[in-house]
């Protein structure tokens, strides 16, 4: 979910405020409680989502169909994923989350913590959800999050500008991607971009590769003060920080919004950016001969990984009681199903991934989804931070912003992204 996206996926300010307004709020008598009936006898679900209504509505109207005695509710927020994030923080400070509501992973401790999110462990629906998915929305040993799909960028190239330069596809290392750059920035065509709030896009795929090697996410270690962003981050910077240096990627890229990239791509202008199968049906309307393929690695045999996560999951507020409860359970039961799986599929262009479900993949991403989502190698560092998730990974875009403009080295940029940690709690 590029909105998600990741998203897909989460920027700029920090959910943690969540935790502090808690006690607050609980003062507040929450529009959400109660049994919900409106005049005309039905029970209205209130449900706030990161997508516009348009993407939802589908799914609501066959939802309704199923279940006339209930009403959905829908609101949303304009712009990134962190609008959302904000929003939400917003609305539980004033008392007004919605019954059901999507839930960042960054968002999920402290939504727990301040016990809006309802304990989904046991319920029927979950039994189709996979271990991953439970394991990414769990404290404490307990699901607060339902999550039905998994979301990972994989790099979009087109085949025309690639052949150009003696290529049917993206080199599996980065020493040989840089080559083929060169190559294509030689015959006058733009090799790669990436936006700004999506700086450093494979380092997340190296980080997650060495943390598979190691046995234990670099971040995790990171954020336990076993290690620092200094040592793990600072060469990968400084190896992404080739582009730069190289003049294969312009330090405009530091003001580019990911609809901006997208466009010199769908132009036809641009030969390699980090995307996803939420781009599929824009790409297959443009004509471009375009394909999916892997983040290079930095060493040769190493396990391709990308970046990526469980998508938002979906999340019951833990005050709602009685039809309203009722319904919201028949709601997320109704999102398990196939019909429903399969709308969600064509709605949010997000390839659902539940026990029993099979995904229906498109040619161009089926072998990035065998890459990385069939075999679950996808990696996000701030699902292994505890303090000041979304703070941090907007910190990790900002730092690599100066690092494009020539401001500060690779090594400075993980050295303030260590200082912004000791700042957060």
């Amino acid at each position: 979910m590029m909105e998600h996206k990741e998203e897909h996926i989460m920027e700029k300010k920090s959910i943690r405020m969540i935790a502090a307004v808690a006690a607050a709020a609980m003062l507040v008598p929450l529009a959400a409680c109660g049994g919900g009936n409106a005049a005309d006898g039905k029970t209205t679900l209130s449900f706030f989502s990161n997508n516009s209504q348009d993407k939802y509505q589908p799914i609501i109207d066959a939802f309704e169909k199923a279940n006339p005695d209930i009403k959905i509710d829908y609101s949303t927020t304009t712009g990134s994923q962190s609008g959302y994030q904000q929003t939400l923080q917003t609305r539980i400070s004033g008392g007004n989350l919605a019954d059901v509501y999507i839930v960042p992973p960054e968002a999920l401790s402290d939504l727990v913590k301040g016990n809006y999110a309802k304990d989904l462990s046991n319920e029927s629906f979950m039994d189709k959800i996979g271990d991953a998915a439970k394991k990414a929305y769990s404290v404490d040993g307990k699901v607060y999050a339902m999550g039905v799909s998994t979301w990972t960028n994989a790099w979009v190239y087109n085949k025309d500008l690639l052949k150009k330069v003696g290529y049917d596809s993206i080199p599996a290392t980065w020493d040989e991607f840089l080559t083929m750059c060169g190559k294509l920035k030689a015959a006058g065509i733009a090799p790669y971009l990436e936006p700004k709030d999506g700086l450093g896009n494979a380092v997340e795929g190296w980080i997650g590769a060495e943390s598979a090697k190691q046995g234990e996410a670099l971040d995790a270690k990171i954020d336990a003060g076993k290690d620092t962003f200094k040592n793990v981050y600072g060469k990968y910077y400084g190896e992404w920080d080739k582009l730069i240096k190289q003049n294969l990627m312009s330090s405009d890229v530091s003001g580019l919004s990911g609809d901006q990239v997208k466009s010199e791509f769908t132009a036809g202008r641009l030969a390699v950016y980090p995307s996803g199968p939420w781009d599929i049906d824009s790409f297959n309307e443009t004509g471009l001969n375009y394909g999916f393929g892997q983040i290079p690695m930095l060493k040769k045999g190493d396990t391709p990984y990308a970046p990526g996560y469980i998508d938002p999951a979906f999340g019951i507020n833990n005050k709602i009681s009685g039809d309203k409860l009722k319904a919201a359970e028949k709601f997320f039961t109704f999102l398990t199903s196939d019909e429903g799986l399969k709308l969600y599929q064509k709605q949010l262009g997000l390839i659902p991934s539940v026990k029993g479900f099979n995904a229906t993949v498109d040619d161009h991403f089926k072998d990035a989804y065998d890459l990385y989502i069939k075999t679950g190698n996808v990696y996000l560092n701030s699902a292994h931070w505890s303090k000041g998730t979304t703070a941090l990974r907007a910190e990790t875009f900002t730092q690599l912003q100066q690092v494009a403009l020539g401001s500060i080295s690779p090594t400075q940029a993980a050295e303030n992204l260590d200082s912004k940690l000791k700042t957060l709690s």
